[in-house]
């Protein structure tokens, strides 16, 4: 009590420490990796390699309706476009190949 006779503001409880880590996600605590951290990389690499076949069905519908296009007024147009749009995705493709293969030469030389 206060000189008043309040209670005044009761006093503000903080919440017990949590042990450490216990917000933090898993992976970052090393749990998952410590136990096989090759199961990660292999995981990143089939994503990459999915990524890639995702492009390159891309780029395959792409031409395909770019061929359709050809005689057609706006088929110029089109044509334009899809020709940006492959060189972009097999820029993409590129990239992702190249670091797919840094990635499998450091899995081979450990």
């Amino acid at each position: 009590m206060t000189k008043r006779g309040n209670q005044g503001s009761r006093a503000i409880h903080a919440r017990p420490l949590d042990h450490p880590g216990v917000d933090e996600p898993i992976d970052a605590l090393g749990a998952g990796s410590r136990s096989n951290p090759d199961r990660s990389v292999r995981r990143q690499l089939e994503e990459m390699r999915g990524r890639i076949a995702e492009l390159e069905t891309e780029i395959d519908a792409i031409a395909t309706e770019a061929h359709t296009a050809v005689g057609t007024v706006p088929g110029a147009d089109r044509l334009e476009t899809a020709k940006d749009v492959v060189a972009e995705k097999r820029d993409e493709i590129q990239r992702l190949k190249s670091r797919l293969q840094e990635i499998e030469r450091s899995i081979a030389a450990e």
